[in-house]
């Protein structure tokens, strides 16, 4: 039990009027009989209160998307015949912002209040979030603090919610109802498809020219994009992974952009792989594709941390050359390094070139660009603007040198990193490049 607010207030108001009792001796009496009215109101309170038993619903266990906005539900009610104002507060493990959530809300007898907890999911992992405490009082005068439910388990995962999002926008373009069936994708790929009657504007190249000569008429070809090509993501967890942006980290953006490319691989009937690298590289998960090997990328993924390490491009090269023996699409999520440690990161490339498609998703410091765009007003900002300018436009020189050696590059921010990778997965199947 704790003093309400009506018991504070009333409590300073016979202090303030005891002040004048020297003045009014009269005001004693008064004084005296509001102090035993309201000691047996807050009495009164507190036996009312401790006879009120709480029933709390919350999940035993609580799983968030990284990144995402989210809300944490907890319902009380109690066995009061009359109403209560309840005070609810509860303290959150360092997953999540912000540290602590506190609600108010009227408990009517018989009925019982919902709580939405908002927070955001700013780190993986898992932890477990104490018990929430609700303050309850009737009247105002005196305040019971109860514990509401126990402990559960939270769980921060990949953002699960942005995947969902797309694959309602996928079935919206695509025949889902009973009955249907997809089409094959008709191009110019290697896989033949069927044989039809030519019609005009179609190439000459496709012509069947010994089927036209059998059936007397002109027969052309039609073939299908190829199927099951390899793609492997690559996470760089190094050093410069750790930094945050938009209050998670480089690599969390980065591990929410590979299962969102994924499960459109999935959805391509590509097969993808995924692996991490500072050092040297992981072992990871080798190319598959289906439902359960997106719950194993969604479970290998999850359990990725930074660590303050350098990035050692050579050593993923080296041994993606060993392991992979077709030509596969390799889809590095990386920041940049600087100009003095460039040259590894093109002997990789060279490296990989030679059989493989690297395409590299850069994580672009927006920090570093608007102080390479700012007019200096003094000595200092001139120095720093210097220093940010020959640091981007190394930046650019080495995304240039990339393209030249035959990689592709795309520049993004952390937050767009998933958009961007699909786009340029897409972009690399409409151009066959693989």
């Amino acid at each position: 039990m704790r003093p309400g607010p009506l018991l504070i207030r009333a409590l300073t108001a016979i202090a303030i009027a005891a002040l004048l009792v020297p003045i009014v001796p009269a005001l004693a009496w008064v004084i005296g009989a509001a102090l035993i009215v309201v000691a047996g109101v807050a009495t009164a309170e507190a036996i009312s209160l401790k006879r009120v038993d709480l029933v709390v619903e919350r999940p035993l266990k609580l799983a968030l998307p990284l990144g995402e906005n989210d809300t944490a539900p907890i319902r009380i009610a109690t066995s009061a015949s009359r109403p209560l104002r309840l005070m609810l507060r509860q303290h959150w493990p360092d997953l999540v912002a912000p540290r602590s959530t506190t609600k108010h809300a009227i408990c009517r007898p018989g009925e019982s209040v919902s709580f939405d907890l908002d927070l955001r999911a700013i780190a993986r992992g898992a932890a477990t979030i104490d018990r929430a405490y609700v303050a309850l009082t009737s009247r105002g005068f005196v305040e019971r603090i109860a514990a509401a439910g126990g402990e559960s388990t939270m769980h921060v995962l990949p953002n699960l919610r942005a995947v969902k999002r797309l694959h309602k926008q996928l079935n919206s373009y695509a025949l889902r109802s009973i009955g249907a069936r997809a089409a094959p994708r008709i191009g110019k790929g290697r896989e033949f498809d069927r044989m039809r009657d030519y019609v005009t504007d179609d190439d000459f190249r496709d012509i069947a020219w010994k089927a036209s000569a059998r059936h007397g008429r002109l027969i052309v070809q039609e073939y299908r994009l190829d199927r099951s090509q390899e793609i492997v993501v690559c996470i760089d967890r190094g050093h410069r992974m750790a930094a945050r942006v938009e209050q998670i980290t480089r690599l969390d953006h980065a591990v929410n952009a590979s299962v969102l490319l994924s499960y459109i691989c999935n959805r391509f009937e590509d097969k993808v792989g995924v692996l991490s690298f500072d050092t040297a590289p992981d072992k990871g998960l080798p190319t598959s594709r289906g439902a359960a090997h997106l719950r194993a990328i969604t479970a290998y993924t999850s359990q990725l941390e930074a660590e303050y390490r350098d990035t050692d491009y050579l050593a993923l090269a080296g041994g993606l050359r060993k392991r992979l023996h077709h030509r596969s699409l390799v889809l590095i999520m990386t920041v940049l390094p600087e100009r003095e440690e460039r040259h590894d990161l093109l002997r990789a490339v060279d490296m990989l070139a030679a059989q493989h498609l690297p395409l590299f998703i850069t994580i672009t410091d927006r920090d570093l660009r608007a102080a390479a765009e700012t007019l200096p007003a003094d000595r200092g900002e001139l120095s720093r603007t210097l220093v940010a300018r020959d640091l981007w436009l190394g930046r650019v020189e080495l995304m240039r040198e990339l393209r030249a050696r035959g990689a592709l590059v795309v520049d993004t921010t952390a937050e767009e990193a998933g958009v961007d990778s699909v786009n340029a997965y897409i972009d690399v199947k409409r151009r066959q490049l693989l």
